[in-house]
């Protein structure tokens, strides 16, 4: 048995040094600009090398689809228990929750007490105002219950 431990390399034989196959490669246009050769030509596209990602009113294309998301303004008059009316603004794609949150910041009431109803007809909170047929302007008025508070 021949140990590995003890055998020796033996050499190997290199092959012809590597050439690079094909012709020679010049240097492109912006290269050879910086070589002292002639300048690059300006872009086919007038100066710019991605296209902007604003429109002529400044919005993208993302605020676009936000927008469009979003649904026309809506103002919402919460006609509150105690007579007062409360001024929500939002719009037609938000939820309930928004709006309920909205008022409950502006009131400081919890926002699990309150209840909206359009028409005698509770708002349930997961639906967006897209949901309510009956809502064809920008502006609708609702009706507030507070649950009594949970401490008195």
């Amino acid at each position: 048995q021949v140990s590995l431990k003890h055998r020796r390399a033996q050499p190997t034989t290199l092959g012809p040094p590597c050439t690079p196959a094909g012709p020679r490669r010049t240097a492109s246009a912006p290269h050879r600009a910086m070589e002292g050769g002639a300048p690059a030509p300006p872009p086919a596209d007038g100066g710019m090398a991605f296209p902007s990602q604003y429109d002529e009113s400044g919005t993208t294309s993302f605020d676009r689809v936000e927008a469009e998301l979003r649904g026309a303004a809506l103002k919402i008059f919460c006609e509150m228990p105690d007579g007062s009316v409360q001024e929500i603004e939002c719009n037609m794609g938000h939820d309930v929750v928004y709006a309920k949150g909205q008022l409950a910041r502006k009131t400081e009431i919890e926002f699990g007490r309150m209840k909206l109803y359009m028409d005698g007809k509770l708002m349930f909170d997961p639906l967006s105002f897209n949901d309510f047929p009956s809502i064809t302007s920008s502006e609708i008025r609702v009706q507030v219950t507070v649950d009594p508070d949970d401490e008195s």
